[in-house]
């Protein structure tokens, strides 16, 4: 009796990538470790938009930004810098331009519902209304 072994099969996992999501909310790390700092977007696509927060667990800055998905890359981007908010109730925000985010060494983790996200979003309210 003779023994024939093929070539095992490689299934290579093909990411999407930004700009080809679904509309909807996600999050990504640079990492997987959850006992080091790490890096995390958080976004929601919306139509041609992504609006987000971008916040960095070693250096302690966050954001927040909007732009255009291109490939596996945001562009055109407007940061959204809080200012000491008014009353408790109104938070003012002050807008410029922003680096492109490239995705690319960043991982898909499940998506659950943050406020970081949910602040950034009302940091782009008027823009939203266009």
């Amino acid at each position: 009796m003779m023994l024939t072994l093929n070539p095992a099969t490689v299934i290579t996992q093909i990411r999407p990538t930004v700009e080809s999501l679904r509309d909807g909310d996600y999050r990504y790390r640079d990492s997987f470790a959850i006992d080091q700092p790490f890096r995390e977007i958080q976004f929601r696509k919306q139509d041609r938009y992504i609006t987000g927060s971008d916040s960095d667990k070693r250096t302690g800055k966050s954001y927040c930004f909007r732009g255009i998905p291109q490939q596996n890359n945001i562009i055109n981007i407007t940061i959204a810098i809080e200012i000491s908010p008014k009353t408790a109730q109104q938070t003012e925000w002050k807008l410029a331009p922003g680096n492109p985010i490239n995705f690319d060494r960043l991982y898909p983790l499940q998506a659950g519902p943050g406020l970081e996200l949910y602040k950034c979003l009302t940091a782009f309210l008027p823009e939203l209304k266009e």
